[in-house]
């Protein structure tokens, strides 16, 4: 029987909201290049992950995850927006058993804004999600239809 260590468990909940994300997406064929509304760039962290209508009687994901790793790791990641489209991650030092700064995000990654939207590229993968940003939060969300359900999933970000 595999065990899962907390790492597993940051990986998997980080993956199934960005993979959630991808797949609810069409794909876009033209690399993102930034068009940078200066709201976005900045230092960033996850301040709630949310669902609405609730799932299974949950509506923020973000206190169970940092529960089920025994920390608040995944409320300490640290996504740098900058000015030139490019994106990196960096966890504190206390976090590094929990996670690395490669599993945040993966090299060479890049954002965009375009309109309303702003479109996440990892590797070949392009996930683009609803954007609202102001000075101090920045709020990414998709729609879903799970059994018949539409949720919306909404991202929540502080400014570090």
């Amino acid at each position: 029987m595999r065990h899962l260590t907390s790492s597993s468990v940051l990986r998997y909940a980080l993956l199934l909201f960005i993979f959630a994300g991808i797949l609810s997406c069409s794909k876009d064929s033209d690399d993102p290049t930034p068009e940078t509304p200066s709201d976005v760039v900045g230092s960033w962290k996850i301040a709630a992950m949310t669902v609405s209508p609730a799932y299974e009687g949950v509506s923020d994901m973000l206190p169970i995850l940092n529960a089920v790793l025994g920390n608040d790791c995944l409320s300490q990641i640290k996504m740098d927006f900058k000015g030139d489209g490019s994106i990196s991650g960096s966890a504190p030092a206390a976090c590094t058993t929990v996670v690395t700064d490669n599993d945040i995000v993966e090299d060479k990654s890049t954002w965009k804004v375009v309109g309303t939207k702003i479109q996440i590229k990892e590797g070949s993968d392009i996930a683009e999600y609803d954007l609202e940003v102001n000075k101090t939060q920045m709020k990414w969300s998709y729609d879903e239809t799970e059994d018949g359900v539409k949720y919306k999933y909404t991202i929540v970000f502080n400014k570090a």
